[in-house]
């Protein structure tokens, strides 16, 4: 009995285990790895929420080694079954199946705890593992079908088939277990749908892929760096629980002038940025091809994020935005390389259509391959901003919410100039928005508000005022005003300055 020494991270340890066949030859070894079958151990033994890294990827059979491929399938066995997975759980199960002493006793599996530092290549050791397991798989394929191949006795179709099927199984090896298609009973659907979690409650789902759309100037980025710092604090965002995590920030577009804006929000709030665990990636990514440096550069710090906010699509993708077959691949691999790996929510911010402002810019694969679609809207010159929900696949639409944006002072830079920038502020009542919306008409600022108001004539029909207010939005599609036009008569009602009834409109400015 014997194994080859673990070499990860580590002074080489000697270990018992399990000697491949004697008639096995040197030179035609199955091919395998020893440190990357080890390595997945060690990180589960150490951390055994590194199972989401390798529980897509992997199942027994991929391991080589038959004390890697027990230990494996116990620790598996056990978190199956809410139980701790340590060096001595392990140890205990295997030593109920007789099998401990031939898995190279505590001895291997304290050896295994030792050889790795922490599980943040997890994954990577994972895909290795699986990758030599198609190794293997299409060294026996190709055996077999040599062996189909002399039955002359058999119809050319036949063998034909007989291998083809043989390939395809060699090609399901190479893809691993995580993308076989699930099979559930109702018992088990039931606790998955029970199961959903969110980064923001009702608002962004974790494990999803969702976008944040608006037309220029409409304070997208800002809007989404504010939900990012929510989330990294574990502060609620509009007035919702958030999941408290660290949030990876990829600033297509230029990281410079980010810091500024994150430097702003905290002075805003009183709190300080060093607290934040937010990444930034400051440059573009093509994440159609990329994405792997991106997980690469997280994993080589350690950071499984909660939240990955891509700012923006069109700066990291390099394909045809109307294509549906290249942006289906790009939002695929995003969900496979982020969410799959982290089990995070990604959202992607964009820009709207050139004609139509009420859906993102683009394929309609977008709407189709994503979780959640949230909109912004920003009436022409005020400092405001509404954020709507265009599609929630695991819950409700929630009603549309008020942004404020306000100027913070930075101090001076170096040649003495006054620096500043915006900072997005939900407004969490009827209240806060009719007092907002008061200021920017007083402030001049007044956008589509202002000019429904100032078509308004006590006791004019609802559809005369409207038709008015249609023809001050030129430029617009009909879909684009009909939304302006709800928008601003509910700011409106809500704010009493009118309210409608059958059919005609009541002036109530002048009775406040």
């Amino acid at each position: 009995m014997w194994r080859d020494a673990v070499r990860i991270n580590a002074a080489p340890v000697a270990l018992m285990g399990s000697r491949p066949p004697d008639e096995v030859d040197a030179e035609r070894r199955p091919p395998h790895s020893d440190e990357a079958e080890q390595g997945v151990l060690g990180s589960l033994l150490l951390d055994n929420a590194a199972v989401a890294l390798v529980g897509d990827l992997l199942e027994p059979a991929a391991f080589f080694d038959f004390a890697n491929r027990s230990i494996f399938g116990t620790i598996m066995e056990l978190l199956r079954e809410r139980q701790p997975a340590d060096m001595v759980t392990v140890y205990e199960r295997l030593n109920a199946r007789g099998v401990a002493e031939e898995c190279g006793g505590l001895e291997y599996l304290a050896a295994l705890e030792r050889c790795v530092p922490g599980s943040r290549n997890a994954r990577r050791y994972a895909e290795i593992v699986v990758e030599r397991a198609a190794e293997r798989a299409l060294i026996e394929g190709c055996d077999e079908a040599a062996r189909i191949s002399w039955q002359h006795g058999e119809p050319l179709t036949d063998r034909l088939d007989r291998i083809a099927s043989v390939l395809a199984r060699v090609e399901q090896a190479r893809k691993g277990a995580g993308t076989r298609v699930p099979l559930l009973k109702l018992d088990a659907l039931r606790a998955s749908a029970e199961a959903v979690r969110w980064a923001v409650k009702h608002v962004v789902p974790a494990a999803s892929v969702g976008m944040l759309f608006g037309g220029s100037g409409t304070f997208k980025s800002f809007i989404a760096l504010d939900l990012a710092l929510h989330v990294a604090h574990g502060l609620p965002w509009m007035g919702r629980l958030t999941q408290q995590g660290p949030v990876l920030y990829i600033a297509a577009e230029g990281g410079a002038g980010l810091w500024a804006r994150i430097d702003a929000w905290h002075r805003a709030r009183n709190m300080r940025w060093q607290d934040a665990p937010l990444y930034v990636v400051p440059q573009a990514v093509d994440l159609t091809v990329d994405s792997w440096r991106v997980v690469d550069a997280a994993q080589a710090v350690g950071v499984s994020p909660t939240l990955v906010v891509v700012d923006t699509l069109s700066q990291t993708y390099s394909g045809e935005e109307n294509s549906a077959n290249e942006m289906a691949a790009y939002l695929r691999e995003i969900g496979l390389r982020f969410r799959s790996l982290w089990q995070c929510a990604v959202m992607l911010v964009h820009h709207t259509g050139h004609a139509a402002t009420e859906r993102p810019r683009g394929s309609s694969a977008i709407r189709a391959n994503i979780d959640f679609l949230l909109s912004v809207y920003r009436d022409e010159r005020e400092m405001l901003a509404t954020l709507g929900c265009v599609k929630q696949k695991d819950g409700d639409l929630f009603s549309d919410s008020t942004f404020s944006l306000t100027k913070v002072n930075l101090g001076q830079d170096n040649d003495g100039d006054l620096m500043t920038s915006l900072v997005a502020r939900h407004l969490g009542t009827p209240e806060e928005v009719q007092q907002a919306v008061h200021d920017e008409h007083a402030a001049g600022r007044g956008g589509r508000d202002s000019t429904l108001l100032g078509l308004l004539v006590n006791g004019m029909e609802e559809k005369a005022l409207r038709k008015a207010f249609y023809e001050t939005l030129a430029g617009l599609d009909g879909d684009a005003k009909k939304k302006a036009w709800y928008r601003a008569c509910e700011r409106a009602v809500k704010a009493r300055h009118f309210e409608v009834a059958e059919g005609f409109v009541i002036d109530l400015r002048g009775k406040k």
